[in-house]
């Protein structure tokens, strides 16, 4: 007897595993293991979403003539254990999981086993693992553009003759505008919870009620027909505004026009290729501009691939790196939003609320303040790890280690993505109502971010000043007098005092 062990983000009968089960004879086994549930003090809703979709499906599976063994077990050895004990299991089939953690403790499962094991890989993605090994080689520079443009050209998409369409392969200038008044964008698809969501959005009040967030108006797609209703939704209805404004921000317009696709996407109830060809479909019959269609395409083909190739060729000591050797832990406002700074006040509590940020908010307003202010990457991470309803290690390491943090030193990104309170003024409308003036430098009211960035080049300028994008920033810098240099130390170190006494 074999069974096919399907894991919590697995979910997509596409996945190679499933062609090799016998519906008569072979079993599914699920688990929704509490101990994984406890790795850490996950959102609420990211708990919701992943219990809910995974017994929507089984249930899938159980309908379309699959014999499936759903268990819940203290964790994941004792739930596989009862089930090859009472269904006489002698093969075992399963994906290996791209994070780390959990494929090295099923390869260590697997070397207690007396019964058969059979590894796939988790062949949803685009690019394979071994490829990764050519496209990522060691001791070469890594670009994602170079990453990008083959991709392109491998799968035809937006290409034309050989050429990208449109003459360039990235639009990325034409869709960086900053709010504008009056801005409108079309509602996002959101679901009702059913019978099965509400049933465990009452055990996850019951069992983690000391966990973040909270599971009120849970939204998200937990099935296969779901996720694809919210897809097309997005291409027929939201895509055409997405690219201009893909990075900016509005108080109280958490969802802009973005697609909320990637919790979806990043447990298979979306194939992410069928995504670009929608996208690429919805360009060919004008439902939406070059610019927002290749924005779309280049945040799937190009930065999803691209930074699990970085995870798979760079683990495990990538979870450990830390090139500026940062130190200080989360303040408490991470966990409440409790903090006068309005920009963290309204994404924080986004998250709280949602699970959920756009990909500026993480990186611009989150990853810029922890860079800055000098907090320890690794405790960053774990923080996204456990607040988003999208993030999976292989997806949060490389985004917040390597690009938000540079604390890879340089392998996810070219330079730090850093800045003042201007560049979060210009693209959002936080500091109108924010006790701090961002353009203040020092003095009780300054904006934290100015004294903070001025500060962190000047902590890290034998790590920066030679990097050829710091050097305007270096530039300015060095016509700075000795007393404005000074007076923003000095600024800086009463923020960090403020941090410490949690005031800030």
């Amino acid at each position: 007897m074999r069974t096919l062990w399907v894991l919590g983000h697995q979910l997509s009968c596409d996945l190679q595993g499933f062609k090799q089960v016998d519906r008569e004879k072979d079993w599914i086994v699920m688990i929704e293991a509490t101990s994984r549930a406890t790795w850490a003090t996950y959102h609420k809703k990211k708990l919701v979403l992943i219990f809910s979709a995974m017994r929507h499906f089984a249930k899938q599976l159980e309908e379309a003539g699959y014999q499936v063994d759903y268990r819940q077990a203290p964790s994941f050895d004792e739930g596989l254990q009862a089930h090859i004990q009472e269904k006489n299991i002698r093969t075992l089939l399963y994906h290996e999981p791209s994070d780390f953690r959990m494929r090295q403790l099923i390869r260590t499962w697997r070397t207690q086993q007396s019964i058969e094991t059979i590894a796939f890989e988790e062949d949803s993605f685009i690019v394979s693992e071994d490829e990764w090994k050519t496209l990522l080689p060691e001791q070469k520079e890594w670009k994602l553009d170079t990453i990008y443009r083959l991709l392109r050209k491998k799968h035809g998409i937006l290409m034309e003759q050989g050429k990208p369409i449109g003459g360039k392969w990235s639009y990325d200038q034409q869709n960086r505008k900053p709010p504008k008044k009056g801005l409108h964008f079309v509602e996002a698809r959101f679901f009702e919870p059913d019978s099965i969501t509400k049933q465990v959005i009452e055990e996850v009040n019951e069992h983690f009620k000391n966990h973040p967030g909270t599971t009120d108006d849970f939204y998200l797609p937990v099935t296969k027909e779901e996720a694809e209703e919210a897809l097309e939704h997005f291409i027929t209805s939201r895509l055409a505004t997405f690219g201009d404004y893909q990075d900016a921000m509005l108080e109280g317009n958490p969802y802009m026009s973005h697609s909320l696709i990637s919790s979806a996407i990043n447990i298979h109830l979306l194939q992410p290729m069928d995504v670009i060809r929608r996208a690429e479909e919805a360009y060919h019959a004008g439902l939406a501009p070059l610019a927002a269609v290749e924005g779309f395409i280049r945040q799937i083909l190009g930065w999803r691939e691209y930074i699990r190739g970085v995870y798979l060729r760079s683990m495990p000591h990538y979870k450990e790196v830390n090139y500026f050797e940062h130190t200080r832990p989360l303040p408490s406002f991470f966990w409440d939003a409790h903090t006068d700074m309005n920009c963290i006040k309204q994404t924080v509590q986004e998250v709280l609320d949602y699970g959920y940020n756009h990909h500026i908010q993480r990186l611009m307003v989150i990853g810029n303040f922890a860079n800055l202010a000098g907090l320890k990457p690794q405790a960053v991470a774990d923080w996204f790890n456990m607040m988003y309803t999208d993030a999976h290690d292989w997806v949060v390491l490389p985004n917040v280690l390597g690009m938000a943090l540079y604390a890879d030193g340089g392998k996810m990104s070219t330079k730090p993505y850093i800045s003042s309170g201007k560049y979060i003024q210009k693209m959002s409308n936080y500091c109108q109502n924010c006790v701090y003036q961002v353009n203040e430098k020092v003095g009780e009211h300054a904006c934290p971010y100015n004294a903070l960035y001025w500060d962190f080049l000047m902590r890290h300028e034998s790590q920066l000043r030679t990097n050829p994008r710091m050097r305007l920033m270096y530039n300015i810098f060095e016509k700075m007098s000795h007393e404005e240099r000074l007076a923003l130390q000095t600024q800086a170190t009463q923020i960090f005092e403020k941090l410490e006494r949690e005031k800030l």
